[in-house]
């Protein structure tokens, strides 16, 4: 594809505004901060700079402009990245630019389903009986059509053959999730079911949920799809990509477990909902939850089971750094169920009267020893990494069960495991910083880069990534690109090297004269050069070529130390 072409692409769509389609982002001075979606972060340390049209993440490292952070997030190829935002800002691809029409497996997967929740939608509008118990179960067609509820024909291979057709192979159909092989033959998967489409954070359809319409003992009321190139169970929460912004909004999320229970408040007017697919809450749920909100309420149902996952979801949200409480429902009901009988204003004085998980368990009705409540709660502090956060949250333990805090403090230290340095754990600090400034100024000016790549070479530079880095610019970057950051960071395809340029091109040096790093390193490098001399003079004390070498070295250090020295007197 044309360079000019891929330029055009970059320039029509502006960072902040591309990665707010994903992460909300807030203003901190002049660049915007958000939650990390690289790895499971829950302190914002993604930045992201709109004069640089770059970002990179201060923990894990990734780093990269528009096209990375789409390709990185969708786990698209370069082309399809470009391909993607072309349309995005409405730039259309001339015919012999047009990228290649190998798509990759994920690609043509989104599509299978895709036209999987077109077909269901399209089903469901065919069989009165369906719409006969969704009025029953009181869900209207406009949300059962905002939320693209479908129907499953009963038939065995009814979706496989509308597939087929479409032109669909059988070896992609087969890894799609959704046939099963009977005898050697491909099945629908579901058959006469309520279909519940599940999307992930961009909207994507990845999964279905599907529900029996009529009770049977024999087959399981809910089957939900395997696990796919597209869906790993446990990571995508149901509903979170129609309800994020509103999560974001109103500054928390309200968490159930069932698709009718997410359906009722949704219908309801609570458009801060999700559910976990039936499913125990897990750490990525909570992460993908973290991104827009640290307020959770976990509205379960008001049975003991139902208390119970409450509180080991609650007690998993606290772990994270999340503030998490408990909606207390009456013993028969679940969220569908009190809100068809007792309405929204009923659960919203619920919502409002709701215990934080430490009071929650404080005052719970338990035969749970005292201690035993202690310690449930202490073990979630121990997976707080934020030290302020944990101390705030000993506080509140040491007021709800009126136990002191240098008590819980000294608990707290003497079962806590000794930290071992994580993935994204700050390096110690790296030698030769000169170096490291040296880089950073000569990325600030395209006059400082040219002296850089003239009067150096690698053998100047101790520090291994810095060499490496050194390198990749000097061999591929042009001055001109120095102006460009988001075109340099295109350059490098190793990601520590990239990560580490991304550093460099946040970083602020301007108190920093460029000349005098230059000639600090170029003086360590002649340092460096006569030692070595030396220890082979010492070998070889006769070695006229040697001496001359020496000698030629100390007056150019001579001269140098002296230039240095005038500048520092005037």
């Amino acid at each position: 594809m044309d360079k000019n072409l891929i330029e055009e692409i970059r320039r029509s769509n502006d960072i902040v505004d591309v990665v707010q389609e994903y992460v909300p982002l807030k203003k901190v001075g002049t660049n915007w901060r958000g939650i990390c979606p690289f790895h499971n972060d829950t302190h914002p340390s993604l930045y992201v700079s709109q004069p640089k049209q770059i970002f990179k993440c201060f923990a894990c490292g990734k780093a990269g402009n528009v096209f990375t952070f789409v390709q990185e997030y969708e786990k698209m190829s370069f082309y399809e990245a470009v391909k993607k935002l072309a349309q995005r800002a409405g730039i259309v691809i001339p015919e012999k630019e047009k990228i290649s029409p190998a798509l990759t497996k994920r690609t043509q997967l989104l599509r299978i389903y895709t036209e999987t929740r077109d077909f269901f939608t399209n089903q469901l509008m065919k069989q009165k009986e369906v719409l006969s118990y969704l009025k029953n179960r009181d869900i209207s067609p406009e949300t059962a059509k905002t939320l693209e509820l479908g129907y499953a024909p009963e038939g065995e291979k009814v979706l496989l053959n509308y597939l087929l057709d479409k032109g669909y192979s059988v070896d992609l159909l087969r890894d799609s999730g959704l046939f099963g092989n009977y005898s050697g033959n491909l099945v629908d998967f579901f058959r006469n079911r309520l279909m519940f489409p599940i999307h992930n954070s961009i909207g994507e359809v990845v999964a279905f949920g599907g529900r029996i319409l009529q009770e049977n003992e024999n087959i399981g009321k809910y089957v939900n799809t395997p696990g796919t190139e597209l869906y790993t169970k446990g990571k995508e929460l149901y509903g979170f990509f129609k309800t994020k912004y509103e999560i974001s909004k109103q500054g928390y999320a309200l968490i159930c477990e069932g698709y009718f229970d997410f359906l009722r408040l949704y219908e309801n007017g609570f458009q801060n909902a999700v559910a976990s697919l039936g499913t125990s809450l897990t750490e990525d749920q909570i992460y993908l939850l973290a991104r827009y909100t640290n307020k959770v309420y976990m509205l379960y149902d008001g049975d003991a089971a139902g208390i119970k996952s409450a509180q080991r979801a609650a007690l998993l949200c606290l772990s994270k750094g999340l503030d998490a409480s408990i909606i207390e429902l009456p013993e028969k009901d679940d969220p569908d169920s009190f809100l068809l009988e007792k309405g929204p204003e009923a659960l919203q004085e619920r919502i409002t009267a709701a215990k934080d998980v430490i009071h929650f368990i404080a005052e719970a009705k338990s035969k749970t020893p005292v201690m035993e409540r202690i310690e449930q709660l202490l073990d979630a502090v121990r997976s707080i990494k934020d030290p302020i956060k944990r101390e705030l949250i000993v506080k509140d333990i040491s007021e709800a069960f009126n136990v002191s805090t240098r008590s819980l403090f000294s608990k707290l230290h003497k079962t806590s495991a000794p930290e071992k340095e994580g993935l994204y754990s700050t390096p110690a600090l790296e030698e030769y910083p000169e170096e490291r400034q040296l880089l950073i100024l000569a990325l600030k000016d395209p006059d400082n880069f040219n002296l850089l790549a003239q009067d150096l070479s690698p053998d100047y530079f101790n520090n291994k990534r810095y060499k490496e880095l050194f390198k990749y610019l000097v061999n591929n970057a042009s001055a001109n690109m120095i102006s460009e950051p988001a075109q340099l960071l295109d350059l490098i395809e190793n990601q520590e090297i990239k990560g580490l340029l991304g550093d460099f091109l946040f970083e602020d040096m301007q108190d920093l004269d460029f000349m005098s790093v230059l000639e600090q390193v170029k003086l360590r490098k002649i340092q460096k050069d006569l030692r070595d001399i030396d220890r082979r003079i010492i070998a070889e004390p006769e070695n006229k070529k040697l001496l001359k070498e020496k000698s030629k070295l100390a007056n150019l250090y001579r001269q140098m130390t002296s230039k240095v020295v005038h500048k520092d007197l005037t």
